[in-house]
């Protein structure tokens, strides 16, 4: 029989201690070679937490940057719906001008331009 197994008979005496196995029961015993004291517990442990920590943070940041990128678009339209309000409003009013230029006094101060350099198609 291999010497890593341990069989013990129970002994006379009718409290049982730890060193003390009941009849035909085997137990293994496992000698680690590893031996840790309360500081590498507590090392390990930090680590373990800290490495948690560090995963947990990744996760959100990436929901934080998803969120960035949102409110930047959700500002980006609301530019451009305001910009949309802007020409809607000055189209309002050339139409109106071209309308009847005689009557309009804005129309009859509108000057031509000299110049069409500054715009771009």
């Amino acid at each position: 029989m291999p010497a890593y197994y341990a069989t013990r008979r129970m002994t006379g005496s009718s409290s049982a201690s730890s060193s003390t196995w009941a009849r035909n029961r085997n137990a293994v015993r496992h000698n680690s070679k590893i031996v840790l004291g309360p500081v590498n517990h507590t090392i390990a442990i930090v680590l373990i937490v800290l490495l948690t920590g560090l995963i947990f943070l990744t996760q959100s940041t990436k929901v934080t940057n998803y969120d960035v990128e949102i409110a930047k678009v959700d500002s980006e339209i609301v530019d451009l719906e305001a910009q949309r309000d802007a020409l809607a409003v000055e189209n309002a009013k050339i139409t109106a001008a071209a309308a009847d230029e005689d009557k309009n006094k804005v129309a009859a101060t509108m000057v031509d331009a000299n110049s069409a350099d500054f715009v771009k198609e």
